[in-house]
């Protein structure tokens, strides 16, 4: 089944870029120390994205020669310089990527995820906290039906989802008719706006037979998920758990500052002066390599083990803490296969743009760093769209639940090994990133 996402404004969780036709990491205002545009003409913006990748481009050695003058765009520029296997590199508005990393919001958007399980149907996965989604009345589960009157067959055979839905700007409405799944119809007017998208949310502490365990939704690694994280594992810590179930299910990634306060909260003095991960870029910049060590903060909870909701949205950031743990703590992923991104960027502005090229690898104690297939799931789950997040009956979030109960999955190994997907869906993959501030 080809589930193609989208989080219901026009964004597909791409790039930032068409993540404004959503959700991935880095220091949004990140500067360069490298070349800078000598003049915002298309040939100058051109020939920065050239100088760019020529200094810091991990697969520098793979680059082929072009000529500035020969491309109408500085990001066909960066279509023609891509290594085959990078999915990664991109370029987007500067202001819009120090909004989303900065401050966590997006501009003219309504405020919801989307996915199309079948080709002519379309479900609400998560809503955002106070955007006009949530305030208009759509729920996680939803059944899209119509936009702006025309069923919703018709809108995804031609033009799309994410287009019919109109421009990324404050202001634009649009008619959504929809299903809920008790079989309710409702239509409501929605008009977009700016978004602040809750970084963490669903916090619960819930009752098991093994003790209080902690479950949290965590959405992006943006800068407000510092204070957030903080606050969520001191109420986990003063509710006494010792399991902690954290959702990453749609989550695609952020600032490499956030990936390293959530893991060193998990870990906190079990892993307190460990190596968490070591930095590896070109030989040009071989003077940039480091190894980044865990903390011990006021509110880690020293956690043996922990889980996570994963599923093939679940990349970049969320990896990096996955891939950072494993060495040292007991991880269990819950869910499908993830979606496969060893590597980070740094940020490079020019001309109210920022190029974001593929800049380094990540590797953790161990010196893994290859997981470009992802990370698959000690115990298969399935996305629950009938069931609120958080919710413990939601089949991924049961599924974590017996095993805190249990020590293993309610599938035998074999049996899940049969029954297994044969892989990722088919089509291009998105464009996930992880970045750090230069």
């Amino acid at each position: 089944m080809n589930k193609r996402f989208s989080n219901g404004h026009g964004f597909l969780y791409l790039g930032l870029a068409t993540l404004l036709v959503f959700v991935a990491g880095c220091g949004g205002s990140s500067g360069s120390s490298g070349p800078q545009a000598a003049n915002c003409t298309v040939v100058g913006q051109n020939q920065f994205v050239i100088d760019v990748m020529q200094d810091i481009y991990l697969w520098n050695d793979q680059l082929p020669v072009v000529n500035a003058a020969d491309f109408d765009s500085p990001e066909a520029t960066l279509d023609a310089l891509r290594a085959p296997q990078d999915r990664f590199s991109f370029i987007t508005s500067a202001a819009a990527d120090d909004a989303l990393f900065g401050e966590g919001q997006i501009s003219g958007i309504i405020g919801f995820r989307s996915e199309s399980p079948n080709p002519d149907e379309r479900r609400v996965i998560d809503v955002f906290e106070g955007s006009p989604a949530d305030l208009g009345g759509l729920a996680r589960g939803d059944f899209i039906t119509a936009v702006d009157g025309v069923p919703i067959a018709d809108v995804l055979a031609d033009p799309g989802f994410s287009p019919s839905l109109g421009p990324n700007e404050v202001g634009v409405t649009v008619e959504l008719s929809w299903r809920n799944v008790a079989g309710q119809d409702f239509t409501n007017v929605f008009e977009k706006a700016v978004v602040t998208i809750p970084p963490v949310s669903a916090l619960e502490v819930l009752d098991t037979p093994t003790g209080p365990v902690g479950y949290m939704l965590f959405r992006n690694f943006v800068e407000p998920a510092v204070s957030d994280l903080d606050t969520a594992f001191g109420a986990l810590g003063l509710a006494g758990v010792r399991d902690v179930v954290i959702d990453l299910r749609y989550n695609g990634g952020g600032l490499l500052s956030v990936a390293d306060v959530l893991s060193d909260l998990i870990g906190g003095e079990l892993t307190q002066a460990q190596a968490e991960y070591t930095f590896e870029y070109n030989a040009n910049n071989s003077f940039r390599n480091r190894t980044v060590f865990f903390r011990n903060r006021a509110q880690s909870l020293d956690l043996q083990r922990i889980f996570f909701i994963v599923t093939e949205s679940s990349a970049s950031a969320s990896e990096l803490v996955i891939n950072s743990l494993r060495p040292y703590i007991d991880v269990v992923l819950v869910g499908a296969t993830t979606f496969g991104k060893p590597v980070g960027q740094l940020g490079y502005t020019f001309c109210e743009k920022i190029l974001r090229p593929v800049s380094f690898s990540l590797a953790n104690a161990d010196g893994f760093d290859d997981y470009f297939d992802g990370f698959a799931p000690d115990c298969t789950a399935a996305d629950d769209l009938d069931r609120a997040l958080g919710d413990p009956v939601e089949t991924s979030l049961a599924e974590a639940l017996f095993y805190v109960e249990n020590g293993s999955c309610s599938v035998p190994a074999a049996a899940r090994q049969e029954a297994a997907p044969s892989g990722l869906p088919s089509g291009p993959k998105p464009r996930w990133r992880l970045f750090e501030a230069d």
